[in-house]
Protein backbone atom coordinates (compact mmCIF):
# COMPACT_ATOMS: atom_id res chain seq x y z
CA UNK A 1 0.00 0.00 0.00
CA UNK A 2 1.32 3.50 -0.83
CA UNK A 3 2.19 5.19 2.46
CA UNK A 4 1.54 9.21 2.41
CA UNK A 5 3.81 11.52 5.60
CA UNK A 6 1.66 14.66 6.06
CA UNK A 7 -1.12 16.33 8.12
CA UNK A 8 -4.63 17.31 7.25
CA UNK A 9 -3.38 20.68 7.87
CA UNK A 10 -0.87 20.84 5.15
CA UNK A 11 -2.81 22.21 1.92
CA UNK A 12 0.29 20.63 -0.01
CA UNK A 13 -0.55 17.27 1.69
CA UNK A 14 -3.93 17.94 0.74
CA UNK A 15 -3.07 17.97 -3.16
CA UNK A 16 -1.75 14.18 -3.19
CA UNK A 17 -4.69 13.17 -1.20
CA UNK A 18 -7.11 14.86 -3.98
CA UNK A 19 -5.10 13.15 -6.58
CA UNK A 20 -4.95 9.42 -5.06
CA UNK A 21 -8.94 9.61 -4.62
CA UNK A 22 -9.19 10.34 -7.86
CA UNK A 23 -6.92 7.78 -9.70
CA UNK A 24 -8.92 5.48 -6.53
CA UNK A 25 -5.66 4.51 -4.71
CA UNK A 26 -5.82 3.06 -1.43
CA UNK A 27 -3.28 4.62 1.16
CA UNK A 28 -2.07 4.98 5.08
CA UNK A 29 -1.28 8.22 6.39
CA UNK A 30 1.31 8.90 8.78
CA UNK A 31 0.82 12.17 10.58
CA UNK A 32 3.68 14.21 10.28
CA UNK A 33 3.29 17.88 11.48
CA UNK A 34 5.28 20.87 10.93
CA UNK A 35 4.42 22.30 13.84
CA UNK A 36 6.22 19.72 15.62
CA UNK A 37 9.08 20.12 13.68
CA UNK A 38 8.42 16.52 12.91
CA UNK A 39 9.91 16.93 9.11
CA UNK A 40 13.09 17.53 10.45
CA UNK A 41 13.20 14.46 12.70
CA UNK A 42 16.45 12.33 11.77
CA UNK A 43 13.87 9.58 11.09
CA UNK A 44 11.84 11.20 8.75
CA UNK A 45 14.86 13.00 7.05
CA UNK A 46 15.93 9.49 5.90
CA UNK A 47 12.66 9.12 4.06
CA UNK A 48 12.90 12.78 2.82
CA UNK A 49 15.84 14.60 3.02
CA UNK A 50 14.10 17.35 2.08
CA UNK A 51 12.28 17.74 5.29
CA UNK A 52 9.52 18.82 3.87
CA UNK A 53 5.47 16.88 3.85
CA UNK A 54 4.34 15.45 1.82
CA UNK A 55 6.47 12.65 1.02
CA UNK A 56 4.90 9.57 -0.42
CA UNK A 57 6.39 5.95 -0.39
CA UNK A 58 5.49 3.48 -3.14
CA UNK A 59 4.75 -0.29 -3.03
CA UNK A 60 8.22 -0.52 -4.35
CA UNK A 61 9.74 1.18 -1.58
CA UNK A 62 10.76 4.23 -4.32
CA UNK A 63 9.68 7.72 -2.71
CA UNK A 64 8.18 10.76 -4.41
CA UNK A 65 8.30 14.32 -2.68
CA UNK A 66 7.17 17.73 -3.57
CA UNK A 67 3.23 18.50 -4.46
CA UNK A 68 3.53 19.03 -7.58
CA UNK A 69 5.63 16.53 -8.81
CA UNK A 70 3.77 13.71 -7.26
CA UNK A 71 0.46 15.54 -8.87
CA UNK A 72 2.21 14.88 -12.23
CA UNK A 73 3.55 11.78 -11.68
CA UNK A 74 0.02 10.34 -11.14
CA UNK A 75 -1.99 12.46 -13.92
CA UNK A 76 0.32 10.88 -16.56
CA UNK A 77 -1.69 9.62 -18.82
CA UNK A 78 -4.75 10.68 -17.72
CA UNK A 79 -7.18 13.00 -18.32
CA UNK A 80 -5.90 15.43 -15.88
CA UNK A 81 -2.35 15.69 -17.82
CA UNK A 82 -3.63 16.93 -21.04
CA UNK A 83 -1.78 14.97 -24.45
CA UNK A 84 -0.91 18.45 -26.31
CA UNK A 85 2.00 20.43 -26.06
CA UNK A 86 0.24 23.68 -25.50
CA UNK A 87 -2.06 22.34 -23.08
CA UNK A 88 1.05 20.80 -21.08
CA UNK A 89 2.17 24.68 -21.31
CA UNK A 90 -0.74 25.79 -19.48
CA UNK A 91 -0.99 23.52 -16.83
CA UNK A 92 2.12 24.12 -15.62
CA UNK A 93 1.94 28.35 -16.15
CA UNK A 94 -0.73 28.00 -13.11
CA UNK A 95 1.25 25.46 -11.25
CA UNK A 96 4.21 27.92 -11.43
CA UNK A 97 2.09 30.66 -10.64
CA UNK A 98 0.85 28.18 -7.12
CA UNK A 99 4.26 28.24 -6.29
CA UNK A 100 5.87 31.16 -6.76
CA UNK A 101 2.64 33.57 -6.54
CA UNK A 102 -0.11 32.18 -4.58
CA UNK A 103 1.54 29.46 -1.98
CA UNK A 104 3.96 32.42 -0.90
CA UNK A 105 1.23 35.02 0.15
CA UNK A 106 -2.09 32.61 1.24
CA UNK A 107 0.25 29.82 3.09
CA UNK A 108 2.76 31.89 4.70
CA UNK A 109 -0.10 34.35 5.81
CA UNK A 110 -2.36 31.54 7.04
CA UNK A 111 0.42 29.96 9.01
CA UNK A 112 1.55 33.03 10.67
CA UNK A 113 -2.24 33.71 11.75
CA UNK A 114 -3.09 30.10 12.24
CA UNK A 115 0.11 28.54 13.56
CA UNK A 116 2.07 31.35 15.24
CA UNK A 117 -0.04 34.05 16.32
CA UNK A 118 2.21 34.41 19.78
CA UNK A 119 5.02 34.46 17.64
CA UNK A 120 4.60 38.31 16.26
CA UNK A 121 5.48 39.08 12.33
CA UNK A 122 7.94 41.90 11.21
CA UNK A 123 6.32 44.76 10.85
CA UNK A 124 4.15 45.54 8.03
CA UNK A 125 4.56 41.74 6.96
CA UNK A 126 1.07 40.87 7.71
CA UNK A 127 -0.74 43.32 5.16
CA UNK A 128 2.15 42.89 2.92
CA UNK A 129 0.95 39.24 2.76
CA UNK A 130 -2.67 40.12 2.60
CA UNK A 131 -2.00 42.58 -0.24
CA UNK A 132 0.11 39.99 -1.97
CA UNK A 133 -3.02 37.03 -1.34
CA UNK A 134 -5.69 39.64 -2.21
CA UNK A 135 -4.00 40.09 -5.48
CA UNK A 136 -3.42 36.27 -6.62
CA UNK A 137 -7.16 36.05 -5.57
CA UNK A 138 -8.00 38.89 -7.68
CA UNK A 139 -5.97 36.76 -10.82
CA UNK A 140 -7.76 33.83 -9.93
CA UNK A 141 -11.15 35.49 -10.41
CA UNK A 142 -11.08 37.14 -13.54
CA UNK A 143 -9.21 33.68 -14.84
CA UNK A 144 -12.47 31.37 -13.66
CA UNK A 145 -14.61 34.45 -15.77
CA UNK A 146 -13.13 32.97 -18.42
CA UNK A 147 -13.39 29.08 -17.57
CA UNK A 148 -14.48 26.66 -15.66
CA UNK A 149 -10.76 25.30 -14.90
CA UNK A 150 -8.07 26.78 -14.42
CA UNK A 151 -6.00 25.77 -17.46
CA UNK A 152 -8.45 25.11 -19.98
CA UNK A 153 -12.15 23.66 -20.39
CA UNK A 154 -11.39 20.38 -18.46
CA UNK A 155 -9.87 20.01 -14.87
CA UNK A 156 -5.99 19.48 -14.34
CA UNK A 157 -3.94 19.14 -12.16
CA UNK A 158 -3.55 23.04 -12.08
CA UNK A 159 -7.09 22.97 -10.34
CA UNK A 160 -5.44 20.39 -8.03
CA UNK A 161 -2.77 22.64 -7.36
CA UNK A 162 -4.67 25.57 -6.72
CA UNK A 163 -7.63 24.44 -5.13
CA UNK A 164 -6.00 23.55 -1.30
CA UNK A 165 -4.78 27.22 0.29
CA UNK A 166 -7.77 29.13 -2.26
CA UNK A 167 -10.07 26.86 0.23
CA UNK A 168 -8.12 27.93 3.12
CA UNK A 169 -8.02 31.45 2.49
CA UNK A 170 -10.59 32.31 5.37
CA UNK A 171 -8.23 31.04 7.72
CA UNK A 172 -5.81 33.50 6.67
CA UNK A 173 -8.64 36.03 7.03
CA UNK A 174 -10.06 36.67 4.01
CA UNK A 175 -13.49 36.04 2.98
CA UNK A 176 -13.49 34.17 -0.36
CA UNK A 177 -17.31 34.74 -0.93
CA UNK A 178 -15.60 37.85 -1.89
CA UNK A 179 -14.22 36.44 -5.07
CA UNK A 180 -17.52 35.19 -6.66
CA UNK A 181 -16.42 32.57 -9.79
CA UNK A 182 -13.54 31.00 -7.32
CA UNK A 183 -16.34 30.55 -5.08
CA UNK A 184 -18.27 28.39 -8.15
CA UNK A 185 -14.57 26.96 -8.98
CA UNK A 186 -14.20 25.46 -5.56
CA UNK A 187 -17.59 23.72 -5.76
CA UNK A 188 -16.77 22.22 -9.11
CA UNK A 189 -13.76 21.04 -7.67
CA UNK A 190 -15.22 19.09 -4.91
CA UNK A 191 -17.69 17.79 -7.24
CA UNK A 192 -15.32 15.91 -8.71
CA UNK A 193 -15.36 12.19 -8.57
CA UNK A 194 -12.59 11.09 -5.95
CA UNK A 195 -11.73 14.55 -4.86
CA UNK A 196 -12.15 14.92 -1.39
CA UNK A 197 -12.60 18.52 0.72
CA UNK A 198 -9.91 20.01 2.48
CA UNK A 199 -9.45 18.27 6.21
CA UNK A 200 -11.15 15.29 5.12
CA UNK A 201 -9.03 12.46 5.24
CA UNK A 202 -9.22 10.21 2.02
CA UNK A 203 -6.49 7.40 4.15
CA UNK A 204 -7.71 4.27 4.53
CA UNK A 205 -5.08 4.05 8.05
CA UNK A 206 -3.92 7.03 9.78
CA UNK A 207 -0.82 6.26 11.96
CA UNK A 208 0.99 8.42 14.53
CA UNK A 209 4.28 9.74 13.72
CA UNK A 210 5.48 7.70 17.08
CA UNK A 211 3.87 4.62 16.08
CA UNK A 212 5.72 4.67 12.84
CA UNK A 213 9.42 6.03 13.20
CA UNK A 214 9.56 4.21 16.91
CA UNK A 215 8.13 0.94 17.24
CA UNK A 216 10.00 -1.69 18.26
Amino acid sequence: MLTLFGNLQSGNVHKVQMILGTRRLPFRRVDVRQDRNEPRHPAFLKINPMGKVPALVLENGDVLTESGAILFYFAHNTPLWPDHLRGQTEVLRWMFFEQYSHEPALAVLRYLKLFSPSLPAPAGRIAELMQKSQAVLDVLNRRLQLTAWIAGPRPTIADYALYPYTKLADEAGLQIANWPWILAWLRRVESLPGVSPVYQDAAVEVVTFDAYFRRP
